[in-house]
């Protein structure tokens, strides 16, 4: 089976018998869920995550440990580049934030509804959901551009450097 292609100018797409349609705004509830999904989409790991990698790089700093916070950093932004392949739960569920049925209810957010919509969604190519969640993330396409050109004048066999503390 030969899978479909989202075709984002016209806005909608039918699947498993549903028209769904591709929109621009959120309600407060979907926004906030949007907020959680957003750094985890951008990452590869959720907000709880980010700060307690931060919160390393800082204790290493305050330990006069520069070497040790530049390694945690690094290891956050090679993540960026590095966890891409992994993210589809949460790439995939920030697009139901934005893809809706007729008379689904946008003022509100229900994860049973998002689950039916990423399941019904089986027949199409994983790379055009991937594409509308990061235009959907506010700067992720530059950053991640001139990430991965900073990370591919490195040395190409990298792995990330653990910090001993």
């Amino acid at each position: 089976m030969e899978l479909k292609k989202l075709d984002f100018k016209k806005k909608e797409f039918k699947a498993n018998g549903t028209t769904y349609y591709i929109e621009s705004e959120l309600s407060i509830d979907r926004f906030r869920q949007f907020e959680k999904l957003q750094s985890h989409v951008g990452f590869g790991i959720d907000f709880e995550g980010i700060v307690n990698r931060l919160k390393d790089a800082y204790e290493y700093l305050n330990k006069s440990k520069p070497a040790d916070a530049a390694i945690v950093l690094h290891n956050v932004l090679n993540g960026i580049i590095s966890n891409i392949e992994g993210r589809e739960h949460p790439i995939m569920e920030l697009c139901a934030l934005f893809i809706n049925t007729k008379d689904e209810k946008r003022d509100e957010f229900n994860q049973d509804d998002i689950n039916k919509k990423i399941a019904d969604w089986k027949e199409y190519a994983v790379n055009d959901f991937f594409q509308l969640a990061f235009n959907l993330v506010d700067g992720f396409i530059p950053i991640y551009e001139e990430i991965s050109q900073n990370i591919s004048k490195k040395e190409k066999n990298m792995k990330p450097i653990t910090a001993k503390g």
